[in-house]
Order: C-alpha cells, then sequence, then structure tokens
C-alpha cells in the first residue's frame, strides 16, 4: 500500500470558535485515483509556530515514516511543521509536490524566501480562468506536462516569488509578467513546487498525468525503503 501524507493547514478564521486544521478533499481524491491511499499529517507540538521540542520531532517522524511521499497544500497561514516536512523530504529524497503556498513553503525549507507584497492581479477566485505560464524545456516539469511549452494554469495566490528569491532549487517556469511559475530540484527522486493549483484543474488532462508521475515517485520510494528493510 502507498501511503501519501496530505500535510494540514491552519485554518484559523478570527470568527470562528474553534482552531481548525484543513486538508483539501481534492487531493485525497486525486491520491486515491491514483492506486494510492492519503492519511493526513498533523503537528505534534500543541502551538505549530513553536519549534517542536526532542519529543515532539520524534513523534512526528513516526508519522512521516509512514509516508512514501508529501503533498504541501496552499492556504493563507503557514506552520512550521510544512517547513520541517519540505526540509525532511527533501533531506531524504522522498518524493515531494507543493501548490501555491506549499511552493512557498518548499523554498522556505531550503533559506530561499517570496515577496512579500501583494499582487491582486493575479489572485483571480475562479476556479475557470486561466493564464499563460512559459516552461523550460530542460525541466521535468516540461516532461510531466506532456512536453509542452506553453501551459495555461490558474492564477489565486497574491504573494509572488522573482527568480531573485530562489538560490537553492531549478526555476522551470515563469507567467508572462515574470514571476515564476514553478521550481524543482532535478538531482532530487520528485521534488516540485507549483504556484497554481493542479489539483482543481479535473477536466485538464495534463494536469493529471502530474499526479499520476507523483504517485509513481512515490511507488519507487516505497519499494526501495522496503528493499532497505530486507
Amino acid at each position: 500500500m502507498i501511503i501519501i501524507g496530505i500535510v494540514s493547514k491552519p485554518a484559523n478564521d478570527e470568527k470562528s470558535l474553534w482552531s481548525k486544521q484543513k486538508i483539501t478533499d481534492d487531493f485525497r481524491k486525486i491520491i486515491i485515483e491514483n492506486g494510492a491511499v492519503a492519511i493526513g499529517v498533523l503537528p505534534t507540538n500543541i502551538n505549530y509556530n513553536q519549534v517542536m521540542s526532542s519529543k515532539e520531532k520524534e513523534d512526528f517522524h513516526k508519522i512521516l515514516n509512514l509516508c512514501d511521499g508529501f503533498i504541501l497544500q496552499g492556504g493563507w497561514q503557514t506552520g512550521k511543521y510544512e517547513i520541517y516536512v519540505a526540509k525532511y523530504a527533501i533531506e531524504n529524497n522522498i518524493p515531494l509536490l507543493g501548490t501555491c503556498c506549499g511552493l512557498n513553503n518548499i523554498l522556505f525549507s531550503q533559506g530561499d524566501t517570496v515577496q512579500k507584497e501583494k499582487n491582486e492581479s493575479h489572485n483571480i477566485y475562479d476556479r475557470n480562468y486561466r493564464h499563460d505560464i512559459l516552461i523550460d524545456e530542460t525541466s521535468k516539469l516540461y516532461t510531466l506536462l506532456e512536453k509542452n511549452r506553453k501551459v495555461k494554469v490558474n492564477s489565486i495566490h497574491n504573494v509572488m516569488i522573482k527568480d531573485s528569491d530562489v538560490n537553492h532549487f531549478d526555476i522551470v517556469a515563469h507567467d508572462l509578467d515574470g514571476f515564476v511559475e514553478a521550481v524543482e530540484l532535478k538531482n532530487k527522486r520528485f521534488c516540485l513546487g507549483l504556484k497554481w493549483h493542479p489539483e482543481i484543474m479535473e477536466n485538464d488532462f495534463i494536469m493529471k498525468n502530474l499526479f499520476k508521475e507523483f504517485v509513481k515517485s512515490c511507488e519507487e520510494y516505497h519499494k526501495d525503503k522496503e528493499i532497505k528493510k530486507l
């Protein structure tokens, strides 16, 4: 059984009486469609914005070790545990996919940054809106998206990334305004951060192919992990 961890996101609302963690169900469905199962990865420390103690980190590793790959979700808030998962996955060559804020957290995990100022022209809250991005033809992303140089994606974000923000990753896609739309680590099994939300582009075949290949990488990691146990 291939297990993929969807890392929960803080979803606190000042009007709510409850503190919440969010799992996007679109990811769960896509994982199941591709033959794997999903579990939620929740922080093991009470205050998710504090550094984990040795015991909390030990408990967190027990959860992470159940997984053959990780998805970092989009959202307005970030917990330090999300950045920790990205760093853990990269260091251990575990398949990692991040969308929107998930891309930001992948960058943060290696000391890179983003543009803090908001840009509302890229925050189009519409499931059907698309804009063009250009893909680097030498990238893994280019192959995953069936060797399309120009691809249409959604744009539901207002934190931007410039080339100068990225020092530890391969920049593999830009929008037509010159902002970074995707990064990857070519020397890793699967490490990909996307500024858009492929999980809600269910009618786009090439986005489905992206998830298919991600799960395939998780399967390969699982096999290697089992061999090491022998």
